[in-house]
């Protein structure tokens, strides 16, 4: 058992000065007989929180009869408060004298209180703003103290929450610390393994707590077994209580696979808000490199319900912004987006981002993309310091819109100095992608400035320190051997080729003799002099064929462009494609234009 004389020693800290919080008394207002039983007829018909505290009986301490009222009046105040039936603000309420006596009555009685009235007086003092250090809060809390013991599971998880909104002071502390050590206590012996809600409270609990993992099991057992006979909000709340999880078991797998179930089946049943908030943390945990949370179903069930229920523009645009995080693609929700281009002059700047993000995620020209283009290129002009500048160029190039303006803007010198003083990796890379593409593909219609050389010669250093190559190995084995494969080939322009076959007129491999140079990689200009032709086979990146193994993403696609602008056809690859491709086609395959 749960000894009291331990939460004694974790609450002898608290003992100190208490500030009372008792106003002074205004005048009595009496009902016309005066009596206690009056009163209760009363508060069954109040309409206004006012009458409650105008027409409170007088009763003296040594009255035996307060507790017929005591309670009912404060539950009715609560009531008429949080149904907005009140001509009296929280804070009025709190001044006024008469709730000061109630105050008074409350504490009188408290000790003859069942724990589920100490907390219901908990939940209603806390809702009206009283102070933490009011003597009524700290008489309730002392009492919760001393009946720990009778403290139930169910008491547990809402007393947590209670205390959550209180100040932090010794005692609320100390209980705060005793509440997760009595669950794991109880759980053995008090759990209802039929009660879902209890289950899935629990859960939310315990992944905001710190218990051991035989209490956590002991939840996720028994609410695995009820399978996907759970209600929608359970389903979300278990969800967002699983991604709480800084340690997420294999244990956890089935009841995680059951909520996906349940929000599949039952998702149109949800409010928008909820859904948005789930799957916030859902993406972050995938992100987090939990792979269990990506949910393909479940992820095209909330992508589709944006269509579904016409959930407008905006809240379409943090739907997909969401999404784009995971490069995750969803055609109607771009086609529902495109429907409403018409807006996009009241759109916040966010906005216009994640939208041309997400259609050159999707690499995808809706019914109707030149007057979308035209629309999303008549807002595109975005010079906020902190928006990814150079990824947004990228992806405007990607969908074929050139803003001239914005370039000059962003390439500008001194600008560009300033905004890569951060130097972050990525960055480089993405610069130099961004030379490539203007000079190659827009060197007639751009007039500006080009990254300096370099930013280019850092990109260059930071791919070849890439020694990740998981299709070197097949294509040696296809073609011949190492000889006539060669890896990070380097071009002028700061491309980084995953890999180059040279053929012959008759379209056979041929050897490669070119040695690379250490830090430098092999010179694409020494590898054309050998053969009549070459193939750059690229890596194709995870974005490109995690969700679609058949789509080029814009980013990747423009890439490929700026390569081809060489004279160089390229075959693009993934490990699960060449994995499943017969071996009689690879050849050919790797020889298309």
């Amino acid at each position: 058992m749960f000894r009291n004389g331990l939460l004694l020693r974790m609450f002898s800290q608290q003992r100190g000065i208490l500030r009372r919080f008792y106003c002074v008394t205004g005048r009595e207002i009496q009902p016309a007989d005066g009596t206690p039983s009056s009163y209760f007829g009363l508060l069954k018909s109040a309409t206004d929180a006012k009458e409650v505290l105008e027409f409170l009986p007088t009763i003296s301490r040594t009255k035996q009869d307060r507790h017929v009222y005591t309670l009912p009046a404060l539950k009715t105040l609560f009531e008429l408060q949080k149904n907005g039936k009140s001509t009296l603000r929280s804070d009025q309420i709190l001044k006024h004298p008469r709730f000061a006596e109630l105050c008074q009555n409350v504490r009188f009685e408290s000790r003859t209180f069942l724990m589920n009235d100490i907390t219901e007086c908990l939940k209603i003092l806390t809702y009206l703003g009283v102070h933490t250090n009011s003597e009524i809060i700290t008489v309730l809390l002392q009492l919760i103290r001393h009946q720990i013991n009778d403290v139930t599971l169910d008491h547990i998880v809402f007393l947590s929450f209670i205390l959550k909104k209180l100040d932090r002071t010794p005692l609320v502390e100390a209980l705060q610390i005793a509440l997760p050590m009595l669950l794991q206590i109880q759980i053995g012996y008090k759990l209802d393994h039929e009660n879902v809600q209890q289950l899935v409270d629990l859960l939310e609990f315990v992944s905001q707590h710190k218990v051991n993992d035989r209490t956590v099991m002991n939840i996720v057992s028994a609410l695995t077994l009820h399978g996907t006979n759970l209600s929608p909000e359970q389903a979300t709340n278990a969800l967002k209580a699983l991604a709480s999880f800084h340690n997420f078991l294999p244990q956890y797998g089935k009841l995680l696979q059951n909520v996906f179930a349940v929000l599949e089946r039952d998702l149109d049943e949800l409010p928008f808000k909820m859904l948005d908030y789930v799957l916030k943390r859902v993406l972050e945990k995938n992100l987090e490199h939990y792979p269990m949370f990506y949910h393909e179903p479940f992820l095209k069930r909330c992508a589709q319900y944006a269509v579904d229920h016409d959930i407008g523009l905006l809240n379409a645009l943090y739907l997909l912004k969401k999404l784009n995080k995971i490069s995750f693609l969803h055609i109607p929700l771009l086609d529902y987006i495109a429907a409403h281009a018409g807006k996009l002059s009241i759109v916040p700047t966010s906005g216009i981002i994640t939208i041309v993000a997400g259609f050159s995620n999707a690499n995808y020209r809706p019914p109707g993309w030149e007057t979308i283009r035209e629309e999303i290129a008549r807002n595109s002009t975005i010079t906020t310091g902190s928006i990814p500048w150079i990824r947004y160029n990228l992806e405007l190039l990607s969908l074929d819109i050139f803003n001239p303006q914005l370039l000059a803007h962003w390439l500008n010198p001194q600008a560009l100095e300033a905004n890569m003083a951060r130097n972050v990796l990525v960055d480089y890379l993405q610069l130099t992608e961004l030379g490539q593409t203007l000079r190659l593909l827009y060197g007639g219609q751009y007039q500006g400035a080009y990254p300096a050389k370099h930013y280019v010669e850092k990109s260059v250093m930071l791919m070849l320190q890439n020694n990740d190559h998981p299709l070197l190995k097949p294509l040696e084995f296809a073609f011949g051997g190492e000889e006539y494969v060669s890896t990070q080939v380097v071009t002028e322009q700061g491309h980084v080729l995953d890999h180059v076959i040279a053929f012959d007129g008759d379209g056979n491999p041929v050897k490669q003799c070119v040695p690379s140079v250490e830090g430098a990689g092999i010179r694409l200009e020494d590898v054309r002099q050998q053969a009549n032709k070459l193939v750059a086979v690229l890596f194709l990146p995870k974005s490109c064929y995690a969700i679609n193994v058949n789509r080029l993403r814009g980013r990747f696609a423009l890439h490929v462009k700026t390569i081809q602008a060489l004279g160089i056809p390229t075959a693009t690859v993934s490990p699960v494609i060449w994995a499943n491709l017969p071996e009689s086609e690879r050849i050919p395959f790797l020889q298309r234009e």
